[in-house]
């Protein structure tokens, strides 16, 4: 019975965290593999307001992460873990937006992290501005085709 219980439990701890996995996306605004120059992405500075970034800067993509549970232990790991993945795309910041999905609440009211990674113009070496003008060239061939 105790076998029983413990299968349950964590297949129920295993289907959240399915479920946060699946409600996440990222959106490019720029090319992927810019220079990385922070290394401990918990020390990634977190903007709420655009007018707090002193220093010119380009969103390079956006990470959504919807449906969390409105609990401050679980929105901490979720902002951690989009410090990571912006510091492996090459953003030297975050634009960190929350916001409650009261549209999708069946039960309680779940919330939407939305941040836009920042690569500050000081920071964007030669290779960067290879890689920024391949992307640039190839969004407009595409928009030529529409």
């Amino acid at each position: 019975m105790k076998k029983m219980i413990l299968t349950v439990s964590a297949l129920c701890v295993l289907c959240a965290c399915a479920s946060v996995i699946t409600n996440t996306d990222y959106i490019p605004m720029g090319p992927d593999g810019l220079s990385v120059q922070i290394s401990d992405a918990s020390k990634m500075p977190v903007f709420t307001y655009l007018k707090d970034i002193k220093e010119p800067w380009a969103p390079i993509g956006m990470y959504r992460i919807k449906a969390l549970p409105d609990d401050d232990v679980v929105l901490k790991a979720e902002i951690l873990k989009i410090k990571k993945a912006a510091a492996a795309k090459g953003a030297n910041a975050i634009i960190l937006n929350q916001f409650y999905d009261d549209a999708a609440a069946e039960d309680g009211h779940p919330i939407t992290l939305a941040a836009y990674f920042v690569k500050y113009a000081r920071e964007v070496t030669e290779e960067d501005k290879v890689k920024i003008e391949e992307y640039a060239e190839i969004e407009r061939l595409r928009n030529a085709r529409n």
